[in-house]
């Protein structure tokens, strides 16, 4: 209207160039419609039940505003949408997108994804923006199997009231955006960068009612994690090669190790000491006596490999070699809002449990487990225990519980896992090994400082693992441990890897020592030290061609100088730099600006001058 310029119209799907008046793209079929006020109602309603922790979160990240971020696109829409509207009309329709939309807010929140978008039928989420976290994919995995879960209970409903037949897809890709301004409300404006978003819609094309769709960019990070089929390849307008889609089906019952190289290993370098001390202190609970370890150290410096290394050493491949009970209790990362999730784990460890049993399974072995324990005295522990995980309970048990108020009940709770620990103890000596505490929630942290003088009193032996985190809920037990145990406490802190044992990780997991000399020092350089950074580097080497393998030598490929820090790392990264104050991230932005070193006068001469400008 102003110059006379054609404005193309192009599908905001595959980028297809269409027709002025095209009301469907000719190459994907996708609707094209614009976001409606129904539409910004609808957002807007949805970003103003955010949880206030998440809520803080994103409004301290609005200095992100033109920040590339990797994120995992969370696609959500309802299969055949438009022949279901027009067989209820519209205000029914209306009420029926209304009702899903509000149930799976919340389970996107639970993961600590953002709602970046609705239109029509469809709900497009982020994880990694603006809130980062280093397992972003895997979040928006369990985010999807949930949303599909509680779309197939909403789905009986829909039939009951309106008989239809409602179903849901959902489709994930990890790529780039740039972040645009957050808004007071929570919205926030992005910009997609190859085609992240429009993949994401694309590949829905090729997905089943009521199943979850991942593209191969998301898949290489989630497969240690979930049960995955090959469904082939998809052509994609922009892409040379078709896409390779994977189907999401239950969670795996032992995960894959996330970490570490397929077909490239290397034993452990540079913690014999530390297994020492690990070994000595086997040898004290074994000899009868209680003691506890903290091992803390900052992300990717080997503390989960450090204790794998020390259990394959003690028990020679058998949980009873060495002559002592192993539980394990795990933290998840989105787990500091799930009450008592941590000891629920290490429950889930002591009876044996798989994260695939359902509820019968598990109160049979838990039945079976306390019983054998306790014989006639189960009453006193099972009750408790079954209550703290959530189980339906017998009508005996009930009325235990029943006449205790929330407080008892919480004491209760802490006297029968006591009982429970104690008992596994008596019959041989315990090491109970708690990981990623500082994700932990505070209900468990809670109930683990009053176990811990257990080990003032039978063979048990607590093993804490944290990061350097000291204001998460979980460095309340590390200080709980030094004022309960004192000087049957000992403390390792793991640090980097010197250049030495670094230059010897490089080499055991190539093969070779006779590496190019710049190759090996780029990959040294980028990893600093930290065994899980040599290790991703030299994956992104090899999958981009950097180092090749040749007459079963490794050797330079391309022009390694252009590689960029690989996608796990940058989720890692990411994820710490969000954490840090305001005024620490603008600091560390203006940093980067300059260059990777520098002398200290010039970043103090750049902000004074910001300051004054």
């Amino acid at each position: 209207m102003n110059c006379g310029s054609a404005l193309a119209n192009k599908c905001p799907n595959c980028d297809a160039g269409l027709p002025a008046d095209a009301r469907y793209c000719m190459h994907c079929g996708h609707a094209l419609q614009i976001v409606s006020q129904d539409d910004q109602a609808r957002l807007a309603r949805l970003t103003a039940v955010t949880p206030e922790l998440l809520a803080q979160k994103i409004r301290s990240s609005d200095y992100l505003t033109g920040e590339r971020r990797i994120v995992t696109v969370l696609m959500i829409d309802v299969v055949g949408s438009t022949s279901l509207a027009e067989s209820v009309g519209g205000e029914s329709w209306s009420q029926i997108m209304n009702g899903i939309f509000d149930r799976i807010a919340p389970v996107i929140y639970q993961y600590e994804g953002t709602i970046a978008h609705v239109l029509g039928d469809a709900m497009m989420t982020f994880f990694g923006a603006p809130v980062a976290h280093e397992d972003d994919p895997v979040r928006a995995v369990h985010a999807a199997l949930d949303v599909i879960e509680l779309a197939e209970a909403y789905a009986r409903e829909v039939k009951k009231e309106h008989d239809i037949d409602f179903n849901m897809r959902a489709c994930l890709n990890t790529g780039m955006v740039i972040i645009g301004r957050i808004g007071d409300d929570l919205k926030y404006e992005f910009n997609a960068m190859g085609g992240a978003v429009n993949l994401a819609a694309r590949i829905k094309f090729a997905a089943q009612p009521m199943t979850v769709l991942v593209s191969e960019f998301t898949h290489r990070f989630v497969a240690p994690f979930f049960q995955l089929e090959d469904k082939g390849g998809i052509d994609v307008k922009g892409r040379k090669d078709p896409v390779q889609v994977f189907s999401v089906g239950s969670q795996k019952k032992i995960p894959d190790q996330a970490r570490g190289l397929l077909g490239l290993t290397s034993p452990m370098v540079g913690r014999d000491d530390e297994l020492a001390i690990l070994n000595q202190l086997g040898d004290a609970v074994r000899a009868g006596l209680g003691r506890g370890v903290i091992i803390a150290g900052e992300p990717g410096l080997g503390k989960t490999r450090l204790i794998r290394e020390w259990k394959s050493k003690t028990k020679k491949g058998s949980r009873v070699d060495d002559g002592c009970t192993w539980i394990d209790g795990r933290c998840l990362s989105y787990g500091h809002r799930l009450a008592y999730h941590l000891v629920i784990d290490l429950i889930h460890s002591s009876i044996g449990v798989h994260g695939t049993d359902d509820e019968d399974e598990i109160k049979c072995k838990l039945e079976h487990f306390i019983k054998k324990l306790f014989a006639q005295d189960s009453h006193e522990v099972y009750p408790f225990i079954g209550h703290l995980m959530g189980l339906d309970l017998d009508e005996a048990s009930e009325r235990i519980i029943s006449t205790l108020d929330s407080r008892a009940l919480q004491n209760q709770y802490a006297v029968a896992l006591r009982k429970l620990l104690h008992r596994i103890s008596s019959r041989k000596p315990l090491i109970v090994v708690l990981e990623d505490l500082h994700w932990a929630d505070p209900s468990s942290i809670d109930l683990f400082v009053k176990l811990l003088p257990l080990a003032n009193e039978v063979p048990v032996l607590f093993c804490l693992i944290t990061r350097l985190d000291r204001d998460s809920p979980g460095w309340k037990l590390i200080l709980g441990a030094r004022e309960i145990l004192g000087g049957s406490l000992t403390e390792i802190e793991l640090h980097a890897l010197t250049n030495a044992d670094s230059r010897q990780l490089v080499a055991n997991l190539l093969r070779i020592e006779a590496l190019p000399v710049d190759v090996r020092k780029h990959i040294l350089e980028k990893a600093e030290g930290n065994p899980f950074f040599v290790e991703e580097v030299i994956r992104m080497l090899i999958d981009r061609g950097a180092i090749v393998r040749q007459n079963g030598n490794w050797i330079a490929g391309k022009d390694i100088d252009s590689v960029e820090i690989p996608d796990n790392l940058q989720g890692l990264l990411t994820a710490r730099i969000d954490q840090l104050p305001e005024d620490i991230r603008h600091t560390l932005r203006v940093a980067s600006v300059i260059g990777r070193e520098f002398p200290l006068q010039v970043l103090e001469k750049v902000l004074n001058k910001e300051r004054s400008g």
